[in-house]
């Protein structure tokens, strides 16, 4: 008998994820001979302990129902599992923008979703580490990486991913002052840039924007860096309105690269963040893992 560990987070999507994944449950039980396990997590990586239990006790795939958080902790869980524990990751997403399951295509109706799970069809993802840790999708730092934990979840119930956007809007004037001498060496090539933001990214896409990484495959076992430099208001509108389908990395104060070993120098205690969580400081020293996990696919 096959056996799911569902880790789920009970604040995501209006509290009304473990409601979707009980939904998906039943329905898988009315036609497979299953076994299904809930845990609600309840503080902050509460998600990685979790999973590490799960791949210690043998279930054949961990469920992740949350946001892009939940997604994070639980990765990290599976990958400091030992190698001969790691179960198979399924991805239901209930969070305001949830960027990998997006990327993935994953749907959000529970039948749908069900409907996935008795399919039973995977892919080998790559998993990106970052020190000792790992992230699933992107890691971060400059201007507006404050934004993912500066929205509330009331503004988040109300507004939905736009809560995000709005609030980014209104810090535009103060964040273009946010600048940063960065170093970043790629695979053995050193580039020096007065950075606004940069983004290391294993997929193609992060904030809502799928195409901030035109070029990116997330079993490639290579990640994507795009670099957005200081610049002027008329570049930075020209950036913006590109962005949507991926022509900004031709413009020249955005610089594009890929590379499997990246490391990223600063001055100063630049804050990053990984998959939209505050993870720590300068510097860091970012790979690719290639095809580490096994993930539920359409």
């Amino acid at each position: 008998m096959k056996r799911y560990f569902v880790i789920y987070n009970p604040t995501s999507g209006n509290e009304m994820a473990g409601q979707k994944m009980f939904h998906v449950a039943e329905t898988v039980l009315e036609l497979e001979d299953v076994e299904f396990t809930f845990y609600a997590t309840k503080r902050k990586n509460d998600g990685e302990e979790a999973a590490i239990r799960g791949c210690m006790e043998g279930y054949d795939m961990i469920i992740s129902c949350g946001g892009d958080g939940t997604v994070h902790e639980i990765v990290n869980g599976i990958m400091k599992s030992p190698a001969e524990r790691k179960p198979k990751l399924a991805i239901m997403p209930a969070g305001t923008i949830n960027d990998f399951a997006a990327q993935l295509k994953m749907p959000r109706a529970y039948a749908n979703f069900a409907s996935l799970i008795m399919k039973n069809s995977f892919k080998e993802i790559d998993v990106g580490k970052i020190n000792d840790d790992y992230f699933v999708n992107v890691v971060g730092g400059g201007a507006f990486m404050n934004i993912p934990h500066d929205v509330t979840i009331e503004e988040k119930t109300i507004l939905g991913k736009y809560a995000y956007y709005f609030k980014a809007a209104f810090e535009v004037p103060g964040q273009l002052l946010n600048t940063h001498d960065i170093t970043y060496i790629v695979d053995g090539v050193e580039y020096n840039y007065n950075t606004l933001l940069f983004l290391v990214i294993n997929s193609s896409g992060a904030g809502g924007f799928k195409n901030l990484c035109p070029k990116a495959k997330i079993n490639d076992g290579i990640l994507d860096v795009v670099i957005f430099e200081k610049a002027g208001n008329a570049d930075l509108l020209q950036i913006f309105t590109r962005v949507f389908n991926g022509q900004h990395i031709s413009h020249p104060k955005v610089h594009y690269c890929q590379g499997k070993d990246i490391e990223i120098r600063c001055d100063g205690n630049l804050p990053i963040d990984t998959d939209g969580d505050m993870w720590g400081y300068m510097p860091v020293k970012i790979s690719s893992v290639n095809k580490a996990i096994e993930i539920l696919v359409p």
